[in-house]
């Protein structure tokens, strides 16, 4: 008799779907995903219910309504572990930036009438429910995602990535930006992307969040030394993960 597969679920709250749509933009990629787990959910392709149980769930999306705080607190109770998919999901990535804008720039953006879609602070998961692994990226490869799953499957715990995008960085062969004199945020920002921005010719912009052990201050130090005015900088550096920064606003005054 076969071992029971593990039952998972693929969800989606406020956010573009881009997460979810990178994975199945080719079929065989669900098919394979299929034969390793029982899926349960996943948006555009299987009936979504926040009420069945999971082993795993994946949501993609950041809390901006109180229908996503509902259906979030759900997934969290009927599920073993909860894995955020995404930067929206893990770091509140471009939506959050609403933190760090005047009001009147948003205002007429906002359901007012409706309480399931009433505004709430636009935030990641992990600000709301307990958080068991993160899988990064604006969006993220879906190779990571199945790595993540195989790993899962096979009973292992999957490890979070320790090194910045520079180590990828240096192991392409790429030159660093940052010595060309661009505003590159690769030593802050969590690796397992394969620097696809910089091997493509593009800064690196801190989608995946920042590494545990950065270091801010001279991150902040360095980008001034190369010339770049504060405003820039706080505003580069809060684009995507603004809301994993709290030491920022101290820092810049210095």
């Amino acid at each position: 008799m076969s071992e029971k597969k593990l039952s998972v679920g693929f969800y989606g709250i406020t956010g573009c779907a881009g997460c979810l749509l990178s994975f199945i933009f080719n079929e065989d990629e669900l098919l394979d995903l299929v034969k390793l787990v029982d899926l349960k959910a996943f948006p555009f392709v299987k009936e979504v219910n926040p009420s069945d149980h999971f082993d795993y769930v994946f949501v993609e999306g950041l809390v901006a309504s109180n229908e996503d705080l509902k259906v979030l607190k759900e997934l969290r109770e009927n599920s073993k572990f909860l894995v955020s998919l995404g930067a929206c999901a893990s770091t509140g990535c471009v939506p959050a930036y609403r933190h760090y804008t005047l009001k009147e720039n948003y205002e007429h953006l906002l359901y007012k009438k409706i309480e399931a879609l009433e505004d709430v602070s636009p935030t990641p998961l992990d600000m709301h429910v307990k958080v068991d692994y993160y899988i990064p990226g604006c969006p993220p490869s879906k190779e990571e995602i199945k790595a993540f799953i195989k790993k899962i499957v096979r009973g292992l715990q999957p490890k979070p990535n320790d090194n910045p995008v520079c180590v990828e960085c240096r192991r392409n062969g790429n030159e660093c930006l940052l010595e060309k004199g661009k505003p590159c945020l690769g030593p802050i920002t969590v690796g397992g992307c394969n620097s696809v921005c910089i091997n493509g010719g593009f800064e690196c912009w801190g989608c995946r969040g920042p590494t545990t052990d950065m270091n801010l201050d001279l991150m902040v130090q360095i980008l001034r030394s190369k010339g770049f005015e504060d405003k820039f900088i706080q505003d580069r550096l809060t684009t995507f993960a603004g809301l994993k920064l709290p030491m920022l606003e101290k820092i810049m005054k210095k």
